[in-house]
């Protein structure tokens, strides 16, 4: 597995702890004089928990941890918690190296009438209740005002951006971009498909849009006056951005993502590791003397979790993002269904859990559930096989004889093959591959689905399974791959097995096929090494259960004819 490291924004984290062995408890309305300092939303452990180190300068945000998160499952088993064991889970670094740009600074095209950078000037701060409030006045006469406010219902905060007149003669409107945050790419993230975007979906429901393509500060097609949220992805959690009123999403005129390389990846050359960031273009009306212009907006910083977005005060507002994550990857074109199958199977996955409390279990419930369900109309497929082959069987000779007459011409030989089946009327079981058809969207859409599980994040099953959203990792290895991941190797094998144990057909053609088919196990194994337990154990528990329904079906029904494949007939 590769893994990228944000090393530079963790260091960072870490120099900050250092600095801040302490956070003193802020009293409300007290000034802060120093140009950053950290502060703590919520209490630790609490659903919506925050640790953060915000900066006068620009007014920003340098990095924030989640509380509620950890690191790794060695840190989540201590009994007592500190800095270094909370997910760091945005920065302010996506870039160039070197580069500081915190979020939620205001950013000005240009000539400014302000007369002053707000992005990089100091703004005086004071503590208040539950949050922060940064205020610059300006050599306009026009006073600017950013406050951060927790809202642990929300799991996130409430961000409120005034334009003050005090005694100011600018008329018209102040433009200014608000720049969102960057979230961090722990190595969990390396998996198939794009996994850090930046999206933005509509107040009418229609299909968000998704930005993944690299590059700076691209526009995104959508009408600012329809939008119900914009922000940033990676694996498993999301910082989004949403209007709370009609004015705050009146002020909002445009939508532009960064999707910028991950500079600090030791991977890049083999990894496509980026990052993504949300800028929001605003425009704040300069409002008349002694007056002020006031925007609203809530920031969603947590996960990507039905389970999650089912406690938060609007519950439906972040379905598209699931939408999104839950479009099965197969070559850049959405499988059809495959999306309702993904939330189907999380649902299911969910209500397995809440029933026997362990995921690993509730996915292997959830494979024996599907499985049994698709039996019997395996059964009836294979009965159908073999009595076809039987009744070919009968015409063996004739089809011989075929073959022998057209030897050189393969069209000819369809032909009269075809012919025959329809005197005879037999036709070819075509029912024997609905199973395969119905297995697949199965299994496109759990792949899908745990491919982004926050539910499977860090929860162990048995042994030294410790983590089903990363790959079981028996033993570290000093050579490539560095790893031994146990789940795999049992899949190869128990693929292995079953694929040698079918007949090789008699037909040469049919049978070079076969024997390039039996290769396959090695291949996918390879692909799926590194991949999250969560997957691999339902692959293991449903080739134990094909192991098990072969037996079954052997014996009450015999073995398979070789001829039967070559026997069929060839599709034009």
């Amino acid at each position: 597995m590769l893994k990228p490291l944000f090393v530079s924004s963790f260091l960072l984290a870490a120099f900050a702890v250092a600095q801040n062995p302490a956070v003193p408890e802020p009293r409300a309305g007290t000034p802060i004089a120093d140009v950053g300092f950290v502060r703590e939303f919520g209490t630790p452990g609490a659903p919506g928990s925050f640790r953060a180190r915000l900066s006068r300068a620009g007014a920003g945000l340098a990095w924030l941890q989640a509380t509620d998160h950890y690191v790794s499952l060695d840190a989540a088993r201590k009994t007592t918690h500190g800095p270094e064991d909370w997910l760091l889970l945005a920065t302010s670094y996506a870039g160039a190296p070197g580069e500081s740009d915190h979020a939620l600074r205001l950013l000005v095209d240009g000539d400014s009438p302000l007369g002053v950078d707000p992005a990089t000037a100091e703004w005086t701060a004071v503590d208040i209740d539950g949050g922060v409030k940064f205020t610059l006045p300006t050599p306009s006469g026009l006073v600017l005002e950013k406050v951060l406010r927790h809202d642990p219902k929300a799991r996130g905060f409430v961000v409120e951006i005034a334009l003050r007149n005090e005694s100011s003669t600018v008329v018209g409107n102040v433009p200014m971009r608000l720049l969102g945050p960057a979230l961090v790419l722990p190595h969990e993230s390396s998996l198939f498909g794009q996994l850090a975007v930046s999206i933005a979906a509509a107040t009418d429901g229609t299909h968000p849009v998704v930005h993944p393509k690299a590059g700076p500060s691209q526009k995104l097609e959508l009408d600012p006056k329809m939008l119900s949220f914009a922000g940033s992805t990676n694996r498993f959690f999301g910082a989004f951005l949403w209007p709370a009123d009609d004015a705050a999403r009146a002020a909002i005129v445009d939508l532009s993502a960064d999707t910028l390389p991950y500079a600090d990846d030791p991977d890049s050359r083999t990894h496509a590791a980026t990052v993504t960031r949300m800028r929001y273009g605003l425009t704040l009306a300069v409002p008349p003397a002694n007056a002020e212009t006031r925007i609203v907006y809530g920031l969603y910083l947590g996960p990507k979790s039905f389970r999650v977005f089912e406690t938060l005060p609007e519950p439906q507002r972040f379905a598209p993002i699931l939408d999104v994550d839950l479009t099965p990857p197969c070559c850049g074109v959405e499988v059809p269904g495959g999306r309702a199958m993904a939330k189907l199977l999380l649902r299911l996955l969910g209500w397995f859990h809440d029933l026997v409390g362990n995921w690993g279990l509730a996915i292997v419930m959830l494979t024996i559930l599907v499985r049994g369900l698709l039996s019997p109309l395996n059964y009836r497929m294979q009965k159908s096989m073999r009595a076809y082959s039987a009744r070919m069987a009968v015409l063996k000779p004739k089809i011989d004889a075929l073959q022998k007459k057209h030897a050189d011409d393969k069209a000819a030989l369809q032909q009269a093959m075809v012919a025959l089946q329809r005197e005879h009327k037999l036709i070819p079981p075509l029912g024997g591959c609905l199973p395969i058809f119905l297995t697949m969207p199965i299994y496109i859409g759990l792949f899908t689905a745990l491919r982004t599980a926050y539910d499977v994040r860090q929860r162990p099953f048995v042994g030294w399974i410790d983590d089903l959203s990363r790959a079981d990792n028996l033993l570290a290895l000093p050579f490539f791959p560095h790893q031994l991941n146990l789940l795999p190797i049992v899949w190869m094998v128990l693929m292995a097995i079953q694929t040698f144990r079918q007949p090789l057909p008699t037909d040469p053609q049919q049978r070079q096929t076969m024997m390039i088919m039996r290769y396959m196990p090695l291949v996918f194994g390879v692909m799926l090494y590194g991949y999250a337990s969560a997957l691999m154990v339902y692959m293991v528990t449903s080739m134990v259960w094909t192991f098990v329904e072969s037996a079954i079906i052997k014996k009450k029904l015999g073995p398979i004819d070789p001829n039967v494949a070559v026997m069929a007939p060839t599709p034009m």
